[in-house]
């Protein structure tokens, strides 16, 4: 995203440039005219003549000789000395760093999608620093964002300052000088690193703030998709089971008093579709909240899950007694474990799984680690794994798995407790 502006025109007719130049030569006569009275008085004053026994200066050979040779070896540094000064003089003059800090501050905070405040933010910058170009690259949601505004000057130094929050690099701002022979003056650049560490709070922000509505809609699309699943369950298999039992019940009162013997048969039939969908409906239940739970306890409930035949020794470490937790706590950190257990028994070849919970003030740590074969360390997970991020920002908590290969897995889930 590339756009123009005004500051485009040549700097021949640039109105600050002629200022700069008119200036930076008057100040280099002054000096040379400066250096050469210095000089003659230094070599004459000291030996005591009159000024009526001055000789003309066309005379005085060696003072023109002295005065050329110190002009030649400081002309060059005090004139880049005088050029910087000189643009930092023309070039700031006209700006007011605080309001330029307070405008873009203005912006960022108001910035809601960084894709439409920034464009006005770089343009804010190069039009107020008198700049031909300005622009900013970053990372919002896992895409390369580029925004520019002008274009940079043939053979100009093009400037980058990183934009960051604690230690965490989010993008730069790239601004250039404003020709290959005026670079950024101190002044400028001073501002373009308090704008850049302004950008990088912002832009954290921002990140932070779309990466919650994201989760926020992909917890609404799982729940949804929950309610969807369990409605299709009751519709399709519970709710044709119990209009079954009850055509059968009615055809039995009939047929008790017809042929007892079949109305028998007819009962046995009956007995196990109704044992069928009494197990449907513990399904169910067990999808809403495990009834090991309610009836063991967390900590029992997690040592009594069910796993396929192996040789894995399963340990679990938890403080006695068990405080209580909130129910969405429970099923949480139910759940977790049991896909974290799952995982060890189909991946890791693991001969033994340890599960630790430690709950403290304000949050609860889970931990389930194993000595199996690991992952390697780029590891990424697959729908288990999703599962078990999904499930601990459900309640606001953190989730990181430490996978090395041949040095086994260790999951660890951190979920916020309420204040008692």
């Amino acid at each position: 995203m590339r756009r123009k502006g005004l500051i485009d025109k040549p700097s021949f007719l640039n109105p600050n440039s002629l200022i700069s130049a008119g200036l930076l030569g008057f100040l280099l006569i002054a000096y040379i005219a400066a250096v050469y009275v210095f000089v003659v008085a230094l070599g004459t004053l000291p030996f005591g003549e009159r000024p009526d026994d001055w000789r003309p200066l066309d005379q005085q050979w060696y003072l023109n000789l002295f005065a050329f040779i110190l002009l030649a070896l400081t002309i060059v540094p005090v004139s880049r000395w005088l050029y910087q000064r000189v643009n930092d003089l023309v070039y700031a003059q006209h700006d007011n760093p605080y309001a330029l800090a307070a405008a873009i501050n203005q912006q960022l905070q108001a910035m809601s999608n960084p894709r439409l405040t920034l464009p006005l933010v770089v343009e804010t910058i190069a039009t107020t620093l008198h700049l031909p170009y300005a622009g900013v690259e970053f990372q919002y949601l896992d895409t390369a964002e580029q925004i520019s505004f002008g274009t940079p000057p043939e053979h100009a130094q093009t400037r980058q300052f990183m934009i960051a929050y604690l230690e965490q690099r989010l993008g730069v701002l790239l601004v250039s000088d404003r020709a290959s022979s005026r670079p950024l003056t101190e002044s400028d650049t001073i501002v373009l690193k308090d704008i850049a560490q302004q950008m990088g709070t912002a832009l954290y922000v921002a990140q932070l703030t779309a990466e919650l509505q994201s989760s926020r809609e992909r917890l609404i699309v799982s729940r949804e998709e929950e309610r969807r699943r369990i409605r299709n369950d009751l519709h399709d298999g519970l709710a044709p089971s119990l209009s079954s039992f009850q055509l059968q019940l009615s055809a039995l009162r009939i047929l008790m008093e017809q042929n007892p013997a079949e109305a028998h048969k007819m009962i046995e039939e009956l007995s196990g579709d109704m044992r069928e969908a009494t197990g449907e409906i513990r399904r169910l239940v067990y999808d809403l909240r495990p009834p090991m739970l309610d009836d063991l306890g967390l900590v029992a409930a997690i040592k009594h899950i069910k796993l396929p035949p192996s040789s894995l020794r399963l340990e679990v470490t938890a403080p006695d007694p068990m405080p209580p937790l909130p129910a969405a706590t429970e099923v949480a950190v139910y759940r977790i474990a049991s896909e974290a257990i799952h995982n060890v028994v189909k991946h890791a070849q693991a001969t033994c799984c340890t599960v630790t919970i430690d709950v403290q003030e304000m949050a609860l740590i889970l931990s389930v680690c194993d000595d199996g074969q690991g992952q390697a360390a780029d590891y990424a997970g697959g729908i288990g794994v999703q599962s078990m991020q999904e499930r601990a920002a459900e309640l606001g908590g953190t989730f990181a798995i430490q996978a090395y290969k041949d040095d086994g897995t260790c999951v660890e889930v951190r979920l916020p407790l309420e204040a008692a």
